[in-house]
């Protein structure tokens, strides 16, 4: 028999300290905490993650919502405890700060509307008060700043108003299952050829798209986060035991859907996606090996033969998604091959390093506060040097880099506010006290995701967006409940 679960070891504890008895009713805010975020994340990943016409206004709709709900949450907060009174405040202080300095550079535009023949074209002017920040686009810049206080409020009223830690292992069971469906389907519409989204019913703007996300390399990203939420609640399963053996416990079931998830990243055919999971999946083997051996030590047993077996496993499995998906890989191996040879014919830097240069060159025109939030594909077209052979000029909607965009976008302070957004909240966690490694591995997907923004753009789509706050914020409250005392 397997060790009890911490949470339900020991005597009854009172409700409301993170580790309630089993059966206890879930708080009504709770509940609407949960179902309200589980609806975002399900929703916005079918509809091609994020990116359909409409979505976006039902998201900003839907994520006012989640702001009112963080009111209620800090209201109910403060009545019943109130020694954690502006407790939210102590964690998004950096949010209230961007929506300051955005908030005041709506009302300093850079770029004026003209209109002839009949046509709307934006001219940059000097903003009406240089110095302080401005944006070339505030119809633009409003609606990309609401929606980025929505999904961060609607993520953190996990941290604000969850009191369990099974509440929280809920919510990512069910968003780790949404994108094993997302993983299946895509995989039988890879493999059925399909030449466009939903098996061919929708047309895709990009050739490599997967599932129901227009861009490949966006599914990877997406995949990355729920990779870790799985592998994550993988160990704390099976850390928790109480079953006859895996076959007949949660442990089984998440495995699965690991292999799944995992076995999509390849087959969607983005490569720097693959490269990503197969080190986080190396790490995660490591890991359980090491628990393996030292268990073994513990109760004096030999751990050759299982540690071989495991081996083993990992290399069939390995063997059959390079087999599922050879197709996709072999045709992304002869791009590469031809990208690089084609690099060295022509003796010129990469595309992509010349659209960081003048990303660059465009950031640092307006270092402290950027050109506005959400405007890179309009100010960008006065920085592009790039000329095709036939002499029109590429379009970039995006730098393919976010740490580049984040930089034009919102200057060095804009970009130090969200990195101490993400900062913050973690600084202030509780990290000696938790026992679970669930917490650490949804961080290190959020730790992929940002390497991953150095060189592509995740942070372009919305399932990302909302996938990347959530394991932040889930995971600061798991530390939170995990180190409460039992």
């Amino acid at each position: 028999m397997g060790e009890r679960s911490p949470e339900t070891a020991g005597p009854p504890r009172p409700p409301g300290d993170g580790h309630a008895r089993h059966g206890q009713r879930t708080d009504w805010l709770d509940a609407v905490v949960l179902v309200h975020l589980g609806v975002m994340i399900v929703g916005t990943s079918w509809a091609f993650g994020g990116q359909a016409p409409g979505v976006r206004t039902w998201l900003a709709a839907w994520g006012g919502i989640g702001i009112a709900l963080l009111l209620v949450a800090w209201a109910k907060k403060e009545l019943n405890h109130p020694a954690e009174r502006a407790s939210p405040l102590r964690d998004l202080w950096p949010l209230l700060l961007l929506d300051l300095c955005v908030g005041l550079s709506c009302f300093n535009p850079t770029f004026q509307k003209v209109v002839r023949d009949g046509a709307a074209y934006f001219v940059l002017t000097d903003p009406r008060w240089p110095g302080l920040p401005s944006t070339a686009r505030p119809d633009l810049t409003w609606p990309a700043l609401w929606l980025l206080n929505g999904i961060v409020a609607s993520a953190y009223n996990t941290s604000l108003a969850v009191q369990r830690r099974r509440s929280l292992r809920l919510l990512l069971a069910g968003v780790v299952a949404n994108a094993v469906l997302l993983a299946i389907f895509g995989t039988f519409q890879k493999l059925a050829r399909s030449e466009g989204l939903w098996f061919g019913l929708v047309a895709s703007p990009q050739n490599y798209f997967f599932s129901t996300f227009v861009y490949h390399n966006h599914w990877g990203a997406f995949t990355l986060l729920n990779l870790a939420a799985c592998l994550g609640l993988l160990f704390d399963f099976g850390r928790h035991g109480g079953h006859r053996d895996p076959w007949h416990s949660p442990v089984f079931a998440t495995a699965v859907g690991a292999l799944l998830l995992a076995a999509a990243v390849p087959l969607s055919g983005s490569r720097s996606s693959s490269a990503l999971a197969c080190l986080f999946l190396f790490g995660a083997l490591v890991h359980f090996l090491v628990q393996l051996v030292r268990r073994r030590r513990e109760h004096r047993e030999s751990f050759v033969l299982p540690v071989a077996g495991i081996a083993l496993g990992a290399v069939v499995a390995l063997a059959a998604v390079l087999y599922l998906g050879r197709d996709v890989i072999r045709q992304r191996a002869t791009l590469t091959v031809e990208q690089v040879g084609r690099i060295r014919a022509e003796d010129r830097l990469d595309t992509r390093l010349v659209l960081y240069r003048d990303t660059w060159r465009m950031a640092m025109d307006r270092p402290l506060f950027g050109w506005g939030l959400d405007t890179y594909g309009d100010v960008f077209r006065i920085y592009n040097s790039q000329r095709s052979t036939e002499g029109w000029t590429p379009y970039y909607r995006e730098a393919h880099n976010d740490w580049f965009q984040w930089l034009a976008e919102t200057g060095f302070v804009g970009t130090a506010l969200l990195g101490l957004l993400v900062g913050v909240p973690l600084a202030r966690a509780p990290w000696r006290g938790s026992r679970s490694p669930l917490p650490l591995y949804l961080l290190a997907g959020c730790g992929l995701v940002l390497l991953y923004a150095a060189f592509e753009f995740p942070f372009a789509n919305p399932s990302v967006v909302i996938g990347f706050w959530t394991s932040l914020f889930v995971a600061r409250r798991y530390l939170v409940l995990d180190a409460r005392p039992t």
